[in-house]
């Protein structure tokens, strides 16, 4: 993989409205050593939660030399915190530093090398001498493909912290995120917002006997507090996708070719076509578990948004009508 300097990156925060802050991330370029350092290649799935990340990293499991990994190495804290203004850039940096480290140590760790982990991934990824490497506890693998949904809050900081990895942002229509993310969680209902320690909600400023997260825009806390858990959930994803579609549009960005834009819709709706887009993406080829796996995907859960009520509806296009315009879905 390469080892080329890394540059540093043209802004290091958002504000409040999920533009980044002019303040810059004064990082120097990795030194020899620093670059040795970087020992497999890692790869980022992000996307808001409910947008259909779990099925692509179920997807991803079925290649052999992939280790695919959910949220349990970085805490949902930490991109919140990236995006405190008061963060200085040597502690951004650190952060930065620690969540690669962070992942190094995952692939040197007894979880990753033990024989449950092994026979899992054969059970996932069968090859021929899978199962003899995995009953004598030999675990191979050339990438690792992280998911943490959060890191949606702060997709600069996955850019730069890992300069060699291909990007997938998965989006959905946001209001069938925001459909799912309260009927399966329950999410940002008013007894969730009388403290902080939901996963959506690591800072917040306190209004009454209730938190505003971070992510809502100053001067807008009744109105937060006035709308329903739906519309508080496309509030978080309308910032989401803002910060997302600000970053990944930057021309250098876009130049860079490590950044793949992945519509749900499309995905479910023409699996085989998109399943070889991601696999071209990330440079690895097709297996029969992952044809397989792909033939699973259905679009039996678009459009269920509808059901809710004509109130609703309207709350979620004066919430998020323009990111919801933005990406087709009005």
């Amino acid at each position: 993989m390469s080892t080329s300097p890394t540059p540093p990156p043209p802004s290091s925060r958002a504000s409040t409205d999920g533009s980044p802050n002019p303040l810059r991330l004064e990082r120097a370029p990795l030194s020899p050593k620093g670059a040795s350092l970087i020992k497999y290649q890692y790869d980022v799935v992000l996307g808001c939660p409910r947008s259909g990340t779990t099925f692509l990293m179920e997807l991803l499991s079925t290649l052999p030399d992939i280790e695919s990994v959910t949220g349990t190495i970085l805490p949902v804290s930490i991109p919140q915190i990236v995006n405190a203004a008061d963060l200085s850039p040597a502690l951004y940096d650190a952060l930065a530093v620690g969540f690669e480290r962070a992942l190094d140590d995952y692939l040197e760790s007894g979880r990753f090398r033990s024989r449950a982990a092994a026979l899992q991934k054969w059970a996932n990824a069968p090859t021929g001498r899978g199962l003899f490497d995995a009953l004598r506890n030999r675990r191979s693998i050339e990438r690792l493909v992280y998911k943490e949904p959060f890191l949606s809050f702060a997709p600069e900081f996955v850019y730069y912290a890992l300069p060699d990895a291909n990007i997938i942002h998965i989006y959905r229509d946001g209001r069938d995120c925001a459909n799912s993310l309260i009927r399966t969680y329950d999410v940002l209902s008013d007894e969730n917002l009388t403290h902080l320690m939901g996963a959506e909600m690591r800072l917040g400023r306190q209004v009454g006997d209730r938190y505003v997260p971070w992510w809502v825009e100053q001067d807008r806390e009744e109105e937060f507090l006035a709308a329903t858990p739906f519309g508080r959930a496309l509030w978080m994803w309308a910032y989401m996708v803002r910060r997302c579609d600000h970053f990944f549009s930057l021309p250098e960005v876009q130049a860079s070719g490590r950044v793949m834009l992945l519509r749900y819709e499309d995905f479910m709706q023409s699996p085989a076509e998109y399943g070889d887009k991601i696999l071209h993406h990330l440079g690895l080829s097709p297996t029969p578990s992952f044809r397989r796996r792909l033939k699973t995907a259905h679009t039996g859960s678009i459009g269920k948004h509808e059901r809710r009520s004509p109130s609703e509806l309207e709350e979620a296009e004066r919430i998020a009508g323009p990111e919801l315009a933005r990406y087709g879905y009005l």
